[in-house]
């Protein structure tokens, strides 16, 4: 029946001119879509279609629906649904023959939907090649629309990530036509963010650009020390307390600045429409905030995750902090029920280095240290006093194995640096590559990386690129990929 529905659009449009209108109904559906109110929005869709028959805005604003749902629950019928519906308002764009800004922008972004949802199925060539199909749309639109400026959206978001590639692997991105670096991608999206206080009509694209250029500017832009402008971006707490996607995006750039507090806060006080999409994940984030402050109820987040989500990202590593919460209780019986978790099949997947990390650790039966447990999570807070108390006076004789001895050095450089004791943070950083470079634990490639970031920051360019070079040559150790991409990033920066 929808095949049929999709034909008859098809031809009407082949036959009259369809229009591009943002009309109350339409700016309604896009709210509750923020909210992630799915059902809210569709019924403002409806009450449009009723109204306005050939608008092709609603076709918009359910593709987005679409990629919200499938990428928040990475449900497989979603995911193929998205795909093939995408495949059709493409076809509908294409046979309509008005002229408007929105057509080719509509459609452009309705490939880079559908890549996006092939790189979580693995179908990275079919990616690439939908990657080309926006980026050509989009560029044509933006030279035929220069004023247009949620063309700089998906512009951005392309330059940015082609711009982060190492240069050993541009030839990639040559190869389909794409070019861009990340300065031009995230100045695109900065000026997309401004527009939207001056027009009106693109207002919409307010929220979603905030949790794009957050997500970029804390993960790709991390030489960049100013956050103020980051910071400022965000309305109050209260004003983002129903809207997820910016919920989960402060949290991000709370993370990344060792505010874990403000976290816990942020989470604490969210509000959830009975209707809306849950992000499940916000439970993980919240989890993890109260578990780097040691605090037991964080194993109440963490089991909401593990048996609600129905996705299979971080599962295996909410098995493994479910674990760490009995552990740093003193239970090592409640440790041992947990990891264990970590070894059902059919409960999540290895996809990312978290959930390989958590994996790994089930399998080789070891329980962590709670001394170095108790540490690490500290630090991750950013609760760096107490993270040394937990460490300090305490002899190398008192951790028996090898980990354990290249973790109690690696974490004491790591709170040396960021306490700003830079000579006795290298100190220990040496000693960890020097003893553990031959061994399958991420300790000493981390702490070559480091280092290589300690010394591009101070401008030592030539020590700076040793230390990145010194991390590529590490291997066979944990989070193999995510540090090497790392270290030639950095050369990357360096010119190498």
């Amino acid at each position: 029946m929808r095949k049929w529905l999709v034909l008859v659009l098809i031809l009407m449009s082949g036959f009259c001119r369809a229009e591009f209108r943002w009309t109350a109904s339409c700016s309604d559906a896009y709210s509750a879509l923020q909210q992630l109110n799915f059902k809210k929005a569709a019924l403002h869709l409806k009450a449009e279609r009723k109204v306005h028959p050939k608008n092709l805005v609603p076709l918009y604003i359910e593709s987005q629906m679409e990629f919200l749902k499938s990428f928040l629950t990475e449900d497989k019928v979603a995911i193929e649904q998205l795909k093939s519906h995408n495949d059709q308002r493409i076809t509908i764009l294409e046979n309509n023959t008005e002229n408007s800004p929105y057509k080719k922008f509509f459609m452009g972004e309705m490939y880079l939907q559908k890549a996006i949802s092939r790189i979580k199925d693995e179908e990275f060539v079919s990616a690439a090649f939908d990657v080309r199909r926006a980026y050509k749309l989009l560029n044509e639109n933006n030279k035929a629309y220069p004023d247009f400026k949620p063309n700089l959206r998906g512009l951005g978001l392309i330059h940015a990530a082609v711009g982060s590639i190492p240069k050993s692997y541009q030839w990639a991105g040559n190869l389909i036509g794409l070019d861009g670096t990340v300065p031009q991608g995230l100045n695109e999206l900065r000026e997309l963010y401004s527009a939207t206080f001056k027009n009106d009509d693109i207002a919409f694209l307010r929220d979603e650009t905030i949790v794009l250029l957050t997500f970029l500017e804390m993960n790709i832009d991390r030489k960049n020390k100013n956050t103020s402008p980051i910071r400022s971006r965000f309305p109050a707490n209260n004003d983002i307390a129903s809207k997820p996607l910016l919920l989960f995006a402060k949290c991000i750039f709370h993370s990344a600045n060792a505010e874990n507090d403000s976290i816990i806060t942020l989470l604490s006080n969210r509000k959830k429409e009975p209707e809306a999409q849950s992000i499940y994940y916000l439970d993980f984030m919240e989890g993890n905030a109260r578990l780097h402050n040691l605090d037991g109820s964080a194993e109440a987040c963490f089991l909401k995750y593990a048996s609600k989500y129905k996705g299979k990202s971080y599962i295996k590593s909410a098995w493994q902090r479910l674990a760490w919460t009995r552990l740093v209780a003193g239970d090592t019986k409640g440790y041992k029920f947990y990891i264990n978790k970590c070894k059902v099949v059919n409960k999540g997947e290895d996809f990312t280095d978290e959930d390989k990390q958590a994996i790994t650790e089930a399998k080789n039966g070891v329980t962590p240290n709670v001394i170095l447990l108790r540490s690490r999570l500290l630090f991750d807070g950013g609760y760096y006093n107490q993270a040394l108390t937990e460490l300090a006076g305490k002899p190398m004789s008192n951790f028996t194995s090898q980990k354990d001895q290249l973790e109690f050095t690696y974490r004491l450089a790591r709170i040396f640096e960021k306490t700003g004791k830079r000579d006795k943070a290298i100190e220990f950083y040496e000693s960890t590559i020097k003893n553990g470079s031959s061994s399958t634990y991420y300790f000493a490639a981390n702490s070559a990386l480091l280092l290589g970031q300690l010394y591009e920051e101070e401008n030592n360019k030539e020590k700076a690129k040793a230390y990145y070079q010194k991390t590529l040559s590490i291997k066979n150790h944990e989070y193999q990929n995510s540090l090497d991409q790392k270290a030639k990033a950095g050369l990357n920066r360096l010119g190498e």
